[in-house]
């Protein structure tokens, strides 16, 4: 934006025939910034200061549901929710806060998938050893072997946008409610996330 201004200042005449075009130009272009910059900067707000959990119980399965409501509508996906153990599994979390997991991590589900290829999000919902497990599972480009170390970083990102934030507040929340999050992941095949 510095450089935008100097350059402007140094080529701006208001006597030139396309003054007026010019300034619009510039003006429009500071605009996008400036509310790229607050977006970043809000988001990054969001997550340092995410409002204090209200933990209750739960049916694990209707907050799943929910979640998955939302993109089933998504076109070229084929979206599933499978419950592989009976009943609707109770666990003691913050609604709002479990809803945002699974929100990220459908939507970076959704994002996996390669231009071309009918995509596959499956979300399983079971109990193991007395604990509650969602996994999201997509069929997408997989995580490279060189990324899978940052992938829970903050501004860690390997999409063309975003800001990187949206696995990082997952393993914040979860880790925040006593629970783990973790993911396998196949390149050209897709990847498997995990909340326990």
């Amino acid at each position: 934006m510095k450089l935008s201004i100097q350059h402007f200042q140094r080529t701006w005449s208001p006597d030139a025939p396309d003054a007026g075009q010019r300034l619009e130009r510039f003006s429009k272009g500071l605009i996008e910034q400036i509310d790229t910059l607050s977006g970043i900067a809000g988001a990054f707000s969001d997550f340092a200061q995410m409002p204090k959990a209200r933990a209750g119980e739960l049916g694990l399965a209707e907050v799943a549901e929910t979640a998955m409501n939302l993109f089933r509508a998504t076109p070229g996906m084929r979206c599933e929710l499978t419950h592989e153990s009976p009943g609707p599994l109770i666990v003691h979390a913050d609604r709002e806060q479990l809803l945002r997991v699974f929100n990220n991590l459908l939507k970076n589900a959704v994002q996996a998938i390669p231009d071309g290829r009918e995509g596959r999000i499956t979300m399983v919902l079971k109990e193991m050893n007395g604990e509650a497990i969602v996994e999201v599972r997509d069929n997408g480009t997989g995580i490279p072997e060189e990324d899978r170390e940052r992938i829970f970083r903050p501004n860690f990102t390997t999409k063309g946008s975003g800001m990187g934030l949206g696995l990082a507040m997952v393993q914040r929340i979860v880790e925040g409610a006593g629970g783990r999050v973790w993911f396998e992941s196949t390149e050209g095949e897709g990847s498997s996330f995990f909340v326990a």
